[in-house]
């Protein structure tokens, strides 16, 4: 038994090494982190095994009357992990600099990370669900539904924002994660070459309005003349309260790349990303707004302005089945009910 605790200790540790590694250099992947995760649970029973079959030898170090190890010993251990613990928490040389060589600080232009009120999942293959929470109990939750096409093999690339009724965006609520960690993502086509896809190619509308209020453009350059006004918060939860006549636009874009048709035969990208859009007024009696064809994205030269001619967009219009957004709005308890 030692030796197999010994040897599963090996596997799981080297893992857990590679996927650090990877998790520190690279994008953000679930199946890595997932991997990573996994790997550490593991190594942690494993560890747990090992020491709970060496309690003697452990009881002996930790005695005072241990020769292998002295009192000078134990204190050199003991201050050296100190050293490491307040070094890293007080990100003081050189454990500021490491953290400053990971993919996180030196792409921190690129990434976009969504409200940590935000929570999305599949109900289904071809079902997504986005649910924006309130910071106050009071206020409007706001949910998007995507429903895709039972016909689809793969779903396609996403982004849901919000924008004000003047087309700000407000706040970012979803985007895939194959382009949330980085502004280029190196695809497969069809024919077996290496492509790269940018952001800006494969939801134009999104990296338009994004790059307006952020400033940061699809090079991960910072733009003085973009970004944000002084009074520009990218928050919906001001726009959540009822009662004030608040009103925003929710706006989902998405792109399947491949699908030509006669007008849009480019073979990686074929027909353009395409914008779904609904008015939401927080105070209305109906808690339901189905999202509706708006524009498209104008194909792989799009420069993010919304194109509203879609008499040549074919297929692409059945990529959507339905996208329901639906606001509930707090209510006090139902008075009880005479008989």
């Amino acid at each position: 038994m030692r030796h197999w605790v010994n040897l599963a200790l090996l596997f799981s540790f080297s893992t857990l090494m590679v996927t650090g590694v990877l998790v520190f250099t690279l994008p953000f992947s679930q199946t890595n982190t997932r991997l990573h995760v996994v790997s550490g649970v593991v190594c942690v029973a494993l560890v747990a095994k090992h020491v709970l079959s060496r309690l003697s030898y452990f009881r002996s170090i930790a005695s005072r009357k241990s020769k292998a190890m002295g009192l000078a010993r134990k204190a050199s251990v003991l201050g050296f992990w100190a050293v490491v613990l307040v070094a890293s928490l007080a990100a003081v040389p050189p454990t500021n600099w490491l953290m400053n060589q990971s993919y996180e600080t030196r792409q921190r232009n690129q990434i976009v990370r969504v409200s940590s009120l935000v929570g999305f999942g599949e109900l289904s293959p071809h079902q997504r669900i986005v649910v924006r929470k309130p910071k106050r109990e009071s206020d409007a939750r706001l949910s998007i539904h995507l429903g895709y096409s039972m016909s689809l093999d793969r779903l396609p690339a996403t982004a849901v924002w919000v924008e004000s009724t003047t087309g700000t965006m407000i706040e970012t609520l979803y985007l895939d994660e194959g382009l949330a960690y980085s502004e280029v993502v190196p695809r497969t086509t069809s024919s077996g070459d290496g492509a790269v896809l940018r952001r800006s190619d494969v939801l134009p509308i999104w990296r338009h309005a994004y790059t307006m209020v952020s400033g940061v453009d699809p090079d991960g350059e910072v733009d003085g003349m973009t970004g944000a006004t002084k009074n520009h918060r990218f928050e919906l939860d001001q726009y959540l309260q009822p009662g004030k006549g608040n009103r925003f636009v929710v706006c989902v874009e998405f792109n399947l790349p491949g699908d030509s048709n006669d007008e849009w035969q480019e073979t990686e990208w074929g027909q353009p990303s395409l914008l779904y859009t609904a008015l939401i007024d927080v105070d209305r009696e109906s808690p339901h707004a189905i999202l509706e064809l708006t524009g498209h994205g104008g194909g792989s030269e799009g420069d993010g302005n919304i194109r509203y001619d879609l008499e040549n967009i074919t297929t692409a219009r059945k990529i959507a089945d339905l996208f329901l957004a639906k606001l509930d709005l707090p209510h006090s308890k139902a008075a009880p009910t005479k008989e």
